[in-house]
């Protein structure tokens, strides 16, 4: 049994790489490369590997773990590093970041780690964070011109989502002051149907957790209408409103990034953004003074149509 991996070979570039058994290779040249125990970095040279109903996984011969492969995978697609240094407060088991995004060390066996077990509730849910980047606040006459999302599954597997979007205007000095993206960064970049589409597809029916859920879901549902696209997501979750009934003194993603030491070291980045309002859900998640408010999809829907509607002519292609 193999994976494929969304991830370009290292050798050719070719998006051919699978894992099999204990070994990541390339249908389309001679790479391959052997993956240790991610929980005690031990060779699995003498380590069983099994399949059952969910799939491949292996029991280490020495820490004794079971791990699955597409647990490996996840990481893999994920660009996401096991730190054997940095460990745990609660279970004292590995941890797991990626330092481009700031996306903090978490539990290698979140969300199944002592203390961690019922952090969604009693049922798991998949949840996927959400951040646009646009030439301007105008929803409907502006353009989007970078999406960043990242996707925890029921078992708390994370999943990146990156694209510049080709706008149908040209990025201001301004909007490059402030999130440092140019002109010449978006020129050739796949048009916003395609991106919404692959968007679409990446967030399935996770529920979309955005800093400002105002802003960010009209982006996406009027882009979506537009174009024809059926949004399968049904719930969004606003950190922005939990913070607000937290009685945080200040809401902004740059102010609570602050006060909870969250890394934010590339603000208005769409995948930095995604990534801080992750960490800052999880914050409020695991304190649980107020319950995260969910609200439906469909409560958007007429005012972005009227969107549609009087900015028929700015139709971002």
């Amino acid at each position: 049994m193999s994976l494929q991996v969304k991830k370009n070979c290292p050798s050719c570039k070719s998006s051919s790489i699978q894992i099999s058994n204990k070994n990541i290779t390339c249908n389309s040249c001679e790479f391959t490369c052997t993956f240790q125990c991610p929980i005690c970095d031990a060779s699995l040279e003498s380590s069983m590997f099994n399949t059952d109903s969910e799939g491949e996984h292996f029991r280490c011969a020495q820490c004794q773990n079971v791990i699955k492969t597409k647990k490996i995978r996840a990481l893999i697609e994920g660009g996401l590093v096991v730190d054997h240094h940095t460990r745990c407060a609660l279970c004292n088991g590995p941890t797991i970041h990626r330092k481009d995004i700031n996306l903090g060390n978490r539990c290698f066996f979140f969300p199944k780690c002592s203390g961690q077990a019922n952090l969604f509730g009693t049922k798991h849910e998949t949840l996927a964070f959400l951040d646009f980047e646009t030439t301007g606040l105008e929803i409907g006459k502006d353009s989007i011109i970078e999406i960043g999302a990242i996707k925890i599954d029921e078992d708390g597997d994370t999943q990146t989502f990156q694209t510049f979007v080709q706008p149908s205007q040209e990025v201001s000095e301004r909007i490059t002051g402030i999130t440092g993206i140019t002109n010449e960064m978006v020129q050739g970049s796949p048009d916003l149907k395609t991106t919404m589409n692959m968007l679409n597809d990446f967030i399935g029916t996770s529920k979309i957790v955005a800093h400002n859920a105002d802003f960010d879901i009209p982006w996406m549902i009027t882009s979506c209408i537009r174009h024809g696209i059926e949004i399968k997501a049904k719930d969004t979750i606003c950190t922005l409103k939990w913070a607000k009934k937290n009685e945080e003194p200040r809401a902004s993603l740059g102010a609570l990034a602050r006060k909870y030491k969250i890394s934010h070291n590339n603000a208005h980045r769409a995948l930095a953004d995604a990534a801080t309002t992750k960490e800052l859900f999880f914050i409020f998640e695991n304190c649980r003074k107020i319950d995260k408010p969910v609200a439906p999809l469909k409560e958007y829907y007429e005012m972005c149509k009227q969107i549609v509607e009087r900015y028929s002519k700015y139709v971002q292609p």
